[in-house]
């Protein structure tokens, strides 16, 4: 028989117990994506060879594509040494500001942003009213491992996109009507391509939501470790055209030049 007095202690060390338990839910862990996201969302400084030093202002941001080869995307290590060639090159002369790798890692960053970078090529868009041509020197180009044509960019692609064009737009006040695709300012050239998804990028472009807290619903069944990421067969054989603004002595000399190679 339970005597009355414990009881009563009984049911005193519960009611202390209960009193000193938190009123609120502990926090989730957090995503797996989430974290390695933020982890990763920095960037790497590897210098290209391919610029010039008459940037007139950044008033545009260019999004491109790396391309693919046979049905194989070019690498990341393949495209920064197509931008950073151990030899220099002097024709299919190509940089860019900063490229996305489709796995999470830092951003690369090979020209700097107050300097010309030659990706845009020969193009032309309408700036604040008037229509300019070569935008080299009035833009960033972001170029996006994969290829918009074929494949579908990662998530962490999209998240670090938004990430940095963000920064871009704000620290030199880019509206982002002028936030445009490679094939829109040079229509011959085929990326970011019919699979970037220009809505997912403009969504993101306008919440005040930090990059990944978010993780939009994604195809589980081919994402076989849950990092928001497809891996896709890769090739080191990188040549991208040029994107350098050529005169037409230099694309006649570039013609020639090729014939001997």
């Amino acid at each position: 028989m339970v005597s009355r007095e414990w009881l009563v202690v009984s049911k005193i060390e519960a009611l202390i117990v209960l009193t000193t338990l938190p009123l609120t839910t502990p926090p989730l862990t957090t995503h797996k994506y989430t974290k390695q996201l933020e982890e990763n969302m920095q960037i790497e400084w590897i210098e290209s060879q391919f610029f010039h030093t008459d940037k007139i202002a950044n008033e545009m941001i260019i999004i491109h594509h790396t391309g693919s080869n046979n049905g194989r995307i070019n690498s990341l290590q393949g495209t920064i040494s197509w931008f950073k060639p151990d030899v220099w090159r002097s024709t299919r002369q190509v940089s860019a500001q900063y490229i996305i790798a489709r796995d999470l890692r830092p951003i690369i960053q090979m020209v700097k942003d107050e300097h010309t970078a030659w990706h845009a090529g020969r193009s032309s868009w309408e700036i604040n009213g008037v229509l300019r041509e070569n935008l080299n020197n009035r833009s960033i180009g972001i170029e996006l491992q994969g290829d918009g044509q074929l494949f579908r960019y990662s998530d962490f692609q999209y998240d670090a996109l938004i990430w940095l064009v963000k920064q871009k737009m704000e620290q030199f006040n880019i509206p982002i009507e002028l936030v445009r695709g490679h094939e829109e300012i040079t229509p011959r050239k085929p990326d970011p391509g019919q699979l970037f998804d220009w809505d997912r990028l403009k969504q993101g472009l306008a919440s005040v939501t930090a990059p990944g807290s978010d993780i939009p619903a994604f195809d589980d069944s081919l994402d076989t470790d849950g990092d928001g990421i497809i891996y896709l067969d890769e090739t080191d054989d990188v040549k991208i055209p040029s994107g350098k603004d050529r005169t037409i002595v230099e694309s006649i000399l570039d013609f020639f030049a090729g014939l001997f190679k």
